[in-house]
């Protein structure tokens, strides 16, 4: 299995449920962000502690996924181990039933390893963008390559799962990246994210269609070199990354919900917050948002979209089934692997 099989069944029934309901929209994975986004948190002046940044109470997070009614939840944005009450969050959503993925740069993980004993709904999710020179020089931040690896042994080393998630850039070095997943499957990682990266800038026609190329010949490159590894972006996005077939923006499948409310349509955009999930699915004019349509969705390939499309079987080809089915029951989940990979 590719995942925990509770996950997979759980995914695969909350899919199945919405269907058979007739459901046209609705929520595929819940982002708590109770610090906010990065985004939002740029420009704080210096010194201004945690205490004094608008965040999210324990209930409200938990309101949120009551009014989404998913199994995946993943607490992400600004640092989510410098959230105060983390360890209660953490806890009472995994009490809630729900599969949760903690988002982290990793520097905090041994210090936060006692708030709860490892289980198959929780994930440590930690963000690595290649060996550590690369990966320290894409955050701009000595030393943090070196605590993320630390913050992985102890967690491994404690009985917990861990995944790597890297963002493909189009300058990334993709040789570089398989030198990661090669050392970080030495330590017995339990799987990998790719996600593509989204250029704040604004680009011209040719510009666009240059970060397109590139990051399409990108994803080929990391398909075929990565694709051995226990990779968890799904076939049908990757197809998506590299370029072979198209989807819509389907971002509704995978809302935000952070201090100031549920951002629509999306953190890219920055265009408000609804104030309910049912209030983002009904005021918002989904149509708008989009390549072709918004010229800040242009170079948009974001998972948050376009992994959703996949997952909800939108713009199906045949086949997509059972290769979703086939991708899932061939892969090798941390220990159950079938073997070392070969270099």
């Amino acid at each position: 299995m590719r995942c925990p099989f509770g996950l997979f069944f759980d995914s695969a029934k909350h899919l199945a449920s919405n269907r058979l309901r007739g459901e046209k929209k609705y929520p595929v994975l819940l982002t708590l962000e109770p610090l906010g986004s990065p985004v939002a948190r740029a420009g704080k002046p210096a010194g201004v502690s945690v205490a004094d940044r608008p965040m999210l109470t324990v209930p409200e997070c938990l309101a949120a996924i009551g009014e989404c009614r998913t199994p995946l939840v993943s607490v992400s944005g600004a640092e989510p181990l410098g959230y105060p009450e983390i360890a209660a969050l953490t806890r009472a959503i995994l009490e809630h039933g729900q599969h949760l993925f903690l988002s982290t740069d990793g520097s905090c993980i041994r210090r936060h390893l006692h708030m709860i004993p490892p289980t198959t709904n929780f994930f440590w999710n930690v963000r690595l963008d290649g060996t550590e020179a690369a990966h320290d020089a894409r955050a701009q931040k000595t030393g943090l390559f070196a605590e993320a690896i630390d913050g992985i042994k102890a967690a491994k080393n404690a009985g917990f799962l861990v995944l790597a998630n890297s963002t493909i850039h189009p300058d990334t070095d993709v040789g570089d990246l398989a030198e990661l997943y090669e050392r970080l499957h030495a330590m017995h990682l339990d799987g990998y994210l790719l996600l593509p990266h989204y250029p704040t800038e604004r680009l011209c026609r040719e510009g666009s269609a240059s970060f397109r190329e590139k990051m399409q010949r990108r994803f080929r490159e990391a398909s075929e070199r990565l694709s051995d590894y226990n990779l968890l972006t799904s076939p049908i996005y990757l197809e998506y990354l590299r370029g072979e077939r198209e989807f819509g923006c389907s971002v509704w499948g995978s809302p935000v919900y952070g201090p100031h409310g549920w951002t629509r349509p999306c953190g890219f955009l920055k265009a408000g917050y609804s104030k309910s999930y049912k209030a983002l699915l009904e005021t918002t004019v989904w149509e708008n948002y989009g390549r072709g349509l918004d010229p800040q969705c242009e170079n948009c390939q974001c998972h948050g979209g376009y992994e959703t499309a996949a997952l909800l079987g939108l713009n199906a080809k045949a086949g997509d089934f059972w290769k979703m089915l086939a991708w899932q029951f061939g892969g090798n989940l941390g220990e159950k692997r079938a073997g070392k990979r070969n270099a």
